[in-house]
């Protein structure tokens, strides 16, 4: 029997990924040709890097959800991705993302990732988190609102709290110091994944 509850969670999860994937296009959209080579708050990336990687991201989790062995999954680290129109690249490549999500059975599938083998829905969170918080990061580093939505990140204050990401994690920039228990969500959030949302140190 169908567990309605389970169903309407996934649908909703879905729409988070969609609404993820869109604030990055947003900021993306504002990226001039001076942005390029600007600093971000994952430090060993400029604007450049750091687009690349979340484009490339949306090529990986096709290959994770379509079964591909870590190596050639890894192997897309060293590809540029963007050409010569970002926009597009990430567009293209994450309406295809999306349509892997929503394919029978996705979120129940076992994929090799890097940090060890993950179902289908807890690549669904983590490509949420990365998106979302990248976002963030594009925004920080091209000085535009840097607001993300309360279901986002209520949603991933949830999932962070006990995140491992492994060998991975200095991919969310260096570990923060405590935050203020007056903090908002979104900054709890930030801190959480080694985000100073409240100084200007890269504009």
């Amino acid at each position: 029997m169908t567990d309605m509850t389970d169903m309407a969670g996934t649908a909703k999860t879905l729409v988070l990924l969609d609404v993820a994937i869109e604030e990055f296009a947003r900021r993306l959209r504002l990226v001039g040709p001076g942005d390029w080579r600007r600093p971000t708050p994952c430090t060993e990336w400029d604007v450049r890097a750091l687009v690349d990687h979340v484009v490339g991201a949306n090529v990986r989790y096709q290959l994770l959800l379509h079964g591909a062995p870590t190596d050639r999954v890894e192997a897309t680290r060293s590809v540029d991705h963007l050409g010569d129109d970002a926009l597009a690249s990430f567009v293209a490549t994450a309406d295809r993302m999306v349509a892997c999500f929503h394919e029978d059975g996705a979120l129940d599938r076992v994929a090799h990732h890097v940090i060890g083998d993950r179902s289908g829905a807890e690549l669904l969170s983590m490509r949420i988190l990365d998106a979302a918080i990248h976002a963030w990061d594009l925004a920080r580093a091209i000085g535009a609102d840097e607001t993300l939505p309360d279901d986002v990140v209520a949603f991933l204050l949830a999932y962070s709290l006990d995140l491992d990401l492994g060998p991975r994690q200095d991919t969310f920039a260096t570990t923060s110091a405590g935050v203020s228990p007056d903090a908002s969500p979104q900054d709890q959030l930030l801190h959480r994944l080694g985000r100073h949302p409240n100084t200007e140190e890269i504009r």
